[in-house]
């Protein structure tokens, strides 16, 4: 019985995704829910499990090719039933090769033996080939352990650095000398030649540099910067830090944000709306579900906390570390990624200071935090003392939203943030 496998939705409306490797090749037995390729949409990369048991018997695009959803990905020449676990379905191929073309020997006993596959291409996910880019190693001299034969995080930082071949070194760039050249010999010079690398985006930048392309050029944003004074805020997260700490939760600012913005929310309901230009209607969401934009080797990333609105500083905290784990481990799931209704991007921690978010999806609102720095300032008796001032970014939709409602609710936001016992009192 013949069996078509189509491209499955695996986001919130996702209309294409791009297939980025196969998991499998024609001839392979797979099972029911075995993944059988590696697809981007806007927001992830995700492996897609088979719903079909049997053999493959064509592959209908190549990798790197974007598929709309609905469209024929596999061919299965199988019972549509479970498989039963039999032998053929362990041996991927056991034939020695007869020619450069054909692969090694490759049982899924037996990953540790290098693996080719037909075409040349190397199995491995965009943060492996990432890290492999920035080591200089030709992911096709590593031994790959991962399962299907792929290459793995692990795999590259334990390469052998003498592997490398002296080949993809970088050459020295030559500088001509100019010694003995009289001010009278100048002779016209040809045009320098600009010395430039091109690199193929890999899916997981081209998702976003699509999304933020068209989030830049449909939404008229406008962005207020303003910066609060929080030693008081300083001062209770070292209260406790040692305390969130022995629970087994790492308390950051970000945590105190991500509470402030939800409460600012509940406040100024038009920062935690959705704008539909085809019905001309504002849609006014009843939930806080925060976006917290995540850095990651392969790319952002947006996972979302739910209701944050009606959850503790602590229960935020511990929940931003799993996120973010999550994201960087690449174990993150579509489902941990929709549903944000407004989102806050942090750049803290990497000491910046005012910066344009750009608005996240359908939202009208998004919060950039920037760090804390200690400034001189004046005072309630005149005198200058010492503040410690955060910096913050509300860009906002002006569609809906306008100056003055965008800065009330910055100034709200400020007052939470100053005090967090006033942040306890509002929320």
């Amino acid at each position: 019985m013949t069996e078509i496998f189509t491209m499955p939705d695996i986001g919130e409306g996702m209309a294409e995704g791009d297939i980025t490797s196969w998991l499998v090749k024609v001839g392979d037995v797979v099972a029911m829910d075995d993944p059988v390729a590696e697809v981007q949409n806007d927001k992830l990369l995700q492996e897609i499990l088979s719903p079909y048991a049997g053999k493959v018997t064509h592959l209908y695009v190549d990798a790197g090719t974007t598929v709309e959803v609905g469209d024929p990905l596999i061919e299965f020449d199988g019972s549509g039933t479970p498989d039963t676990g039999s032998d053929e379905k362990t041996v991927v191929e056991t034939t020695a090769p007869s020619s450069e073309d054909e692969v090694p020997l490759v049982t899924s006993d037996d990953t540790t033996q290098m693996v080719k596959v037909a075409n040349g291409h190397v199995l491995a996910m965009p943060s492996v080939r990432h890290l492999a880019f920035e080591k200089g190693i030709d992911l096709t001299t590593v031994t790959p352990t991962g399962r299907h034969g792929h290459v793995t995080l692990s795999d590259v930082e334990s390469f052998n650095k003498e592997n490398v071949s002296e080949s993809q070194a970088v050459a020295p760039v030559e500088v001509a000398t100019q010694q003995g050249t009289k001010p009278n010999d100048i002779t016209p010079k040809a045009p320098e030649v600009l010395h430039e690398g091109r690199q193929p985006m890999t899916p997981t930048r081209r998702a976003i540099a699509k999304a933020m392309g068209a989030q830049n050029a449909t939404i008229p944003s406008v962005t207020n910067f303003d910066s609060v004074e929080v030693s008081k805020l300083v001062a209770h997260r070292s209260s406790f830090k040692a305390q969130a700490q022995a629970d087994g939760v790492r308390l950051t600012y970000l945590a105190y944000a991500v509470k402030a913005l939800a409460a600012t929310a509940k406040k100024f309901p038009e920062i935690n709306a959705s704008v539909d230009m085809d019905t001309n209607e504002i849609i006014y969401h009843e939930d806080v579900n925060m976006g917290i934009a995540v850095n990651a080797p392969s790319g952002l990333y947006v996972p979302v906390i739910m209701h944050a609105d009606q959850k503790s500083i602590l229960t935020i905290a511990k929940e931003i570390v799993e996120l973010s784990e999550a994201v960087r481990e690449g174990s993150i799931t579509s489902q941990q990624m929709r549903g944000s209704t407004i989102t806050i991007s942090n750049l803290g921690s990497a000491r910046g200071t005012w910066f344009t978010p750009i608005i996240n999806g359908k939202e009208v609102a998004i919060l950039g935090l920037g760090t804390i720095v200690k400034e001189p300032m004046i005072d309630e008796n005149d005198d200058i003392v010492v503040g410690q001032n955060m910096k913050l970014s509300l860009s906002y939709d002006h569609r809906l939203i306008d100056g003055m409602l965008g800065q009330a609710a910055l100034n709200y936001l400020k007052q939470l943030l100053a005090d967090p016992a006033y942040m306890l009192m509002e929320v």
